[in-house]
């Protein structure tokens, strides 16, 4: 029985552990204008750490990943062009792909590409005329993030972790909709605190499994202002008069 426990989490360590719970927590962007880099932290199975340039970018607004094909699918050109009007499946998850082409077009290793997912789904158009404004205009160019649009950086509490991540589209449809007080939170909201509330402590275990990924020194990607490496809110100090 031990022998059986232990092949089986000797076979999952590479499939499930290291993955999910060895590794970095999430990746990291920096987006330095006066460089004209992309400074991007991330596993080394989704490519690992690069800096590229950002005057070869191209956004895609609105990608979907494409269905899945058989083998069958890829002879049939019925069936190809299902799958380009298709993209997505059923269910449409629409985002921003920054995306780098190869160097050399007729390169067969394809040297210089690189694709990067940025930013949460179905937010394509506005996050990407945000990222280009900063980029191309400056940071008078940009508004100042609102109260939703914070994100932590570092591990999370529990309370943190269903408040921040969990429950917060559902804070916001409840304020929309006048129901901000907690004695008249949806029952959507109610729900999905229950479901996620048992988790959450697991969840926060799961993060500190994991390290929090930092900008490397010799990048000098900074410009030599200090960045916050942890808890939420503006950086130090928010330097900028933003655009109303």
């Amino acid at each position: 029985m031990t022998t059986g426990v232990l092949w089986l989490n000797y076979m999952l360590w590479p499939l499930q552990y290291a993955p999910n719970f060895f590794t970095s927590l999430r990746a990291r962007y920096r987006f330095n204008r006066t460089t004209r880099k992309v400074y991007v932290l991330r596993p080394a199975r989704y490519g690992g750490n690069v800096i590229l340039d950002w005057d070869r970018v191209q956004a895609h607004v609105n990608w979907c990943a494409p269905r899945g094909m058989t083998h069958d699918d890829l002879r049939d050109p019925q069936a190809r062009r299902f799958r380009q009007e298709n993209a997505g499946g059923e269910f449409r998850i629409q985002g921003l792909l920054l995306y780098w082409p190869p160097f050399d077009k007729d390169d067969p290793e394809r040297k210089g590409e690189d694709v990067l997912w940025v930013g949460p789904k179905m937010a394509g158009e506005n996050l990407w005329q945000y990222i280009r404004a900063f980029m191309e205009e400056g940071m008078d160019a940009v508004p100042e993030p609102n109260e939703y649009e914070w994100l932590r950086k570092g591990f999370h509490t529990p309370s943190q972790h269903m408040e921040e991540t969990v429950m917060g589209p559902s804070r916001i449809l409840d304020r929309i909709g006048g129901r901000a007080a907690p004695s008249s939170t949806s029952m959507g909201t109610n729900v999905n605190f229950l479901m996620n509330v048992l988790w959450a402590p697991l969840h926060c275990l799961s993060e500190r499994l994991c390290k929090w990924p930092t900008f490397p020194e010799e990048w000098n990607s900074d410009c030599g202002q200090r960045r916050r490496e942890d808890g939420i809110g503006p950086e130090e100090p928010l330097r900028w008069t933003p655009r109303p």
